[in-house]
């Protein structure tokens, strides 16, 4: 019986958080930081940004992001939703450059600049036609 107890306790201990996949809690911006084998921040293995979802307000700043549904024809456009208030609600549309680059997960990464949303915030990118649950949450610092 106590082996039961000692395996359910480590199962649920090593259980990844609901945390990890990102979001305004508490007045405060928690960037997604679940990570894929491929150290990509994911939430649902669908779509995700290689590297940091923190980045600075700064117009020249980019993030690579990945997409299962992308390849070198395919174009994406990223819609980003404004999760701090005062502007909660906020969605800003994009389309991105870098059609099927090479990323960790194959022929399927795009360059995105973050202009649309260089102000600080927290935001969740998504691609367009996604799915929310597919979003990473991204932190917009001050420069």
């Amino acid at each position: 019986m106590r082996l039961v107890l000692v395996a359910a306790l480590l199962a649920i201990s090593c259980a990844p958080s609901r945390n990890d996949m990102g979001g305004f809690v508490n007045g405060i911006c928690e960037p997604t930081t679940r990570r894929d084998a491929q150290a990509v921040a994911t939430t649902t293995g669908q779509f995700g940004v290689v590297g940091s979802t923190s980045v600075k307000a700064d117009v020249e700043e980019t993030l690579v992001v990945v997409w299962r549904g992308g390849g070198p024809a395919t174009s994406l456009a990223v819609i980003a939703y404004r999760l701090d208030p005062p502007s909660a609600g906020t969605r800003v549309r994009w389309s991105v450059g870098g059609y099927g680059s090479a990323s960790p997960w194959g022929e399927v990464g795009y360059l995105v600049g973050v202009k649309p949303i260089s102000t600080p915030g927290c935001w969740r990118l998504v691609p367009e036609g996604g799915r929310t649950e597919d979003g990473v949450v991204v932190a917009i610092r001050p420069a």
